[in-house]
């Protein structure tokens, strides 16, 4: 787990983080710099930036993901280039991980507050500047979720292996339980061990499942049937 300390709400009630270029870890400089010269070489490439663990200085070589983010133009297919960028960089970053969207995609207040608040520009057009900051609440929480289910689903059909699939499933869905069960309880967190903790607190018939999401979040191989019902019930069924 890689928690950002920083990460929370301010005396006047706005969303807080730690992300910062500051922030990156020295051994990750060299790998962001090849990540900007491969994917700038894109003429559609609208803006890139960094998000998680390396952009709030903790992540751990060679066990973190390099996580980044492509606001593009129009449509492109980049999964070749970020595959050898991930190849060429494993003995520093789990994976280069790309999170794609067009530039039209800031609509959802959602959106908005993750490229304001999580993510550091690094090459072309900067958006954030003309973003308002935002407050905390349940409801940017289930827009930070999404449509979960169906994301969770994705994650499984296009994983090249079961343990991969574990292990893109327990994050994703961790990351949902935290901002969902701190909003509800009057805080703002991403940090998943902390969400499990809540989910446990607060509705104790998923403590075994987000226990396990933990672990398979850390590697741990395991069955993502459970985690998929714990998605539908996060942001549909939950009374």
């Amino acid at each position: 787990m890689t928690r950002d300390p920083a990460e929370g709400v301010d005396a006047a009630g706005y969303l807080v983080t730690g992300a910062g270029l500051t922030n990156v870890p020295p051994a990750y400089r060299p790998v962001i710099a090849d990540c900007v010269a491969a994917l700038t070489a894109f003429p559609e490439l609208d803006g890139l930036y960094l998000y998680g663990s390396v952009a709030t200085g903790r992540a751990r070589p060679p066990d973190s993901d390099l996580d980044l983010l492509a606001l593009w133009t129009s449509t492109v297919d980049a999964s070749a280039t970020v595959a050898a960028l991930s190849a060429r960089h494993a003995a520093v970053v789990r994976e280069v991980g790309l999170a794609e969207a067009g530039v039209d995609s800031l609509a959802e207040e959602a959106d908005r507050c993750f490229l304001k608040h999580y993510c550091v520009p690094l090459a072309g057009r900067d958006r954030r500047a003309d973003l308002p900051r935002c407050r905390p609440s349940r409801q940017l929480a289930i827009g930070f979720a999404g449509d979960l289910p169906a994301l969770l689903r994705s994650i499984v059909d296009r994983a090249p292996t079961q343990e991969v699939a574990a292990r893109k499933v327990a994050r994703r869905l961790l990351l949902g339980v935290a901002t969902i069960e701190s909003a509800s309880h009057g805080g703002w967190t991403t940090d998943r061990a902390t969400g499990a903790a809540l989910l446990a607190e607060h509705h104790p018939q998923w403590t075994d499942v987000a226990a396990r999401a933990v672990q398979m979040s850390a590697g741990a191989p395991g069955d993502v049937a459970d985690l998929l019902a714990l998605g539908g019930w996060l942001v549909r069924d939950r009374e």
